[in-house]
């Protein structure tokens, strides 16, 4: 039977810190020794992430751990420190085998046998796109995020034998009902348009018409508060699934709209578009991601006992304009222990594909029991 147990601290001393946050899981996890330690500690460690990990393993010397230093900031159970020194513990006292955790040089050494693989990555020396279509070779949901501080070598991904500055540290998750939630924290407005022509990154047409005059007729019928947010940043939704009836909010692709092709009427997007697909416009705001956040937690968090959360640093205070936005959400709507991280880049599968993320919050699911 699977027990966890989480605690975030806000202690500047690493070992206070792992001390203070232990004593709660022990009391929490009621004497069971944990076989699995996350951990993630704001920017403040970036030196004392080995402290850091050996303090975890003095506590709990029978635990494998994974985690990373986090410049965005930590996450715990209904609060987020994104300016401050803290860390974030999640324990959990698993079945054997049922979760591993392995250090990464290369996407192509990705673990192949769990449903579930939750990474901490660094951008800058593993390709964002080779983890996720690494992923879908192996058919495995990748859930994660991109942590690697503020340039090449600035990465501290903890690992059970050692801190790393370059590839990935990974959960590979063997537990029936673990799963993968996503929140891409954008809106729709105006009609689906179907792709009826494009090349390369650009959509050329949308319903027959120059994609740029289906943009200004959106854009035109558009109220005064929706006006702003499409001048703040107007996005691209492109259905992944089209063998479906209709199309939810969650069915969609969400990337940037780059900007117009004079000579062609096109939109440039952040994603390679194809005839037939399904298009529509979005856009981002604190009422929709909240909105969203919620949809996908009741649609894909019901049986969960522990989550993960990666939440894009551009979520937070900066997005909701208050503290502990997405954790308290999760808090309210599930009630389990959490660690997370505001993370350079989330990873998370849509429409049975896994994808790398912005603003977007990606959960992992440890099931209950």
């Amino acid at each position: 039977m699977a027990r966890y147990a989480s605690h975030l601290v806000r202690h500047r001393d690493p070992d206070t810190a792992v001390d203070v946050a232990a004593d709660h899981l022990e009391a929490e996890l009621a004497g069971t020794p944990p076989t699995l330690v996350v951990i993630t500690a704001s920017d403040a460690f970036r030196d004392e992430a080995d402290e850091l990990r050996r303090a975890v393993l003095r506590r709990f010397p029978a635990a494998e751990v994974a985690g990373a230093v986090i410049a965005g900031g930590v996450i715990g159970r209904g609060e987020e420190v994104e300016e401050a020194p803290a860390v974030s513990l999640l324990a959990a006292a698993l079945p054997d085998g049922a979760v591993g955790v392995t250090a990464l040089d290369d996407a192509d050494e990705l673990p192949d046998h769990a449903g579930l693989v939750v990474a901490f990555a660094d951008p800058f020396t593993l390709g964002a796109e080779d983890l996720s279509d690494r992923a879908d070779r192996c058919g495995v949901d990748l859930v994660g995020g991109f942590t690697g501080g503020y340039g090449p070598g600035s990465a501290r991904l903890i690992a059970t034998d050692g801190v790393r500055t370059a590839g990935a540290v990974v959960l590979a998750v063997d537990l029936p009902g673990a799963g993968a939630v996503v929140s891409q924290g954008a809106r729709p407005i105006g009609p689906d348009l179907v792709v009826t022509g494009a090349e390369g990154s650009v959509v050329l047409e949308l319903a027959g018409k120059p994609a740029v005059e289906q943009l200004h007729g959106v854009l035109g019928g558009l109220d005064a508060d929706d006006l702003a947010l499409a001048r703040q940043g107007l996005m691209a939704g492109i259905v992944i699934d089209e063998n479906r009836p209709d199309y939810g909010v969650g069915d969609f692709l969400v990337r940037g709209l780059v900007g117009v092709e004079a000579a062609t009427g096109g939109l440039a997007v952040q994603a390679l578009p194809r005839v037939g697909q399904t298009f529509r416009f979005h856009v981002r705001d604190a009422a929709g991601a909240d909105g969203d956040l919620r949809r996908a937690l009741g649609a894909g968090g019901g049986d969960a006992g522990a989550i993960l959360l990666f939440a894009c640093n551009g979520r937070g205070r900066r997005m909701f304009g208050e503290d502990h936005h997405d954790a308290r959400v999760v808090d309210e709507l599930l009630g389990v222990p959490v660690a997370g991280a505001f993370c350079q880049g989330e990873l998370g599968p849509v429409a049975g594909a896994n994808h790398v993320h912005a603003f977007t919050a990606t959960l992992a699911v440890l099931p209950a029991g």
